[in-house]
């Protein structure tokens, strides 16, 4: 029986519904989106505001009813960034069940963390087991960095306060946004950066499992569905990312719009913020290049759903 997993993030909800094939590998079968930017004003005035909180409501309605459809059990909905700093975070979770009839598990940092790298490294055959690698998650009110082994519990995760929602209303409010505000944002995330002390060995491989850098991979290879990339088009060069990041910072809400409006549908004004915190990061680690995964939190709740299933941890030995 397939399991329905939602994620709800800062600026997006998202649903997976996902089973197992005979090897026991996860196989998407539905996957949806919803803008409920449920972090707006979040960081300003520490809670969740009503209109955020119908959006929500909304959009979990919907998703339960879909999952039914597919007759997948359980829903399970975890929920990140913004529901963690909100001061009215209870109101939220009663909410949710009382009007959806859902549980609202509110995640820490550090499993946001685990479970993106789990969700983000199973969508590839190729990576190698005996080696760690650095996985990226660029949401709407933080930014996750695990570094560990394919396979295994990471080795070290770090949630930075700061994702393209929060870093936008913070210092970059207005496109174009002005020098002077990149410079800003671009020294807040190098000084998060810094304060985790990450040590990475040379060559370490980079996946982004973010929204937002598989939508510039999109945008840079004129498609609109994943589907549609060839295997060698899933990665983006440092360089690729810098030029797109300093091409949205001198365009207008309606440029960026512009460039595919499904993409940027619900994030055309918080995208450029996004990508400035990917580039940022290339540039300050020394990466070359970054992987794009297709996968995130959504996938890894699924496979923690399983693994808990069947006893079947995994460990930082095996």
């Amino acid at each position: 029986m397939p399991v329905a997993t939602i994620d709800v993030g800062t600026n997006t909800a998202l649903l997976l519904i996902a089973d197992r094939d005979e090897a026991g590998r996860l196989t998407p079968q539905y996957q949806a989106r919803r803008f409920v930017r449920l972090g707006e004003g979040v960081d300003a005035s520490g809670e969740i505001n009503p209109g955020a909180l119908r959006r929500l409501r909304d959009a979990l309605l919907y998703y339960k009813q879909t999952a039914r459809t597919w007759k997948a059990d359980p829903i399970v909905v975890a929920a990140t960034s913004a529901s963690r700093d909100a001061q009215n975070q209870a109101e939220v979770r009663a909410m949710v069940e009382r009007d959806v009839g859902l549980a609202y598990e509110i995640l820490s940092g550090q499993d946001e963390a685990r479970w993106t790298f789990a969700g983000a490294v199973a969508a590839f055959d190729d990576l190698p087991l005996d080696r760690d690698c650095l996985v990226i998650d660029i949401g709407g009110g933080s930014t996750e960095l695990v570094h560990g082994r394919p396979g295994t519990v990471p080795s070290a995760q770090h949630s930075l306060d700061v994702g393209a929602v929060r870093l936008t209303e913070r210092l970059l409010p207005t496109q174009p946004a002005t020098d002077h505000a990149r410079a800003a944002a671009r020294a807040l995330v190098r000084r998060m950066l810094s304060e985790t002390g990450l040590h990475l060995a040379a060559e370490t491989p980079l996946v982004a499992a973010s929204g937002t850098v598989m939508i510039l991979a999109l945008l840079h290879h004129g498609a609109s569905a994943w589907d549609d990339l060839a295997p060698h088009q899933t990665s983006l060069s440092v360089a690729e990312v810098e030029a797109w990041s300093s091409r949205l910072a001198a365009m207008t809400y309606d440029e960026v719009l512009a460039l595919n409006p499904l993409l940027m549908e619900g994030r055309a004004d918080v995208f450029p913020a996004g990508v400035l915190i990917c580039e940022t990061l290339m540039h300050d680690y020394g990466f070359a290049t970054c992987r794009v995964s297709p996968w995130g939190l959504r996938h890894g709740l699924a496979l923690r759903y399983w693994y808990e299933e069947s006893k079947d941890l995994p460990s930082a030995e095996s």
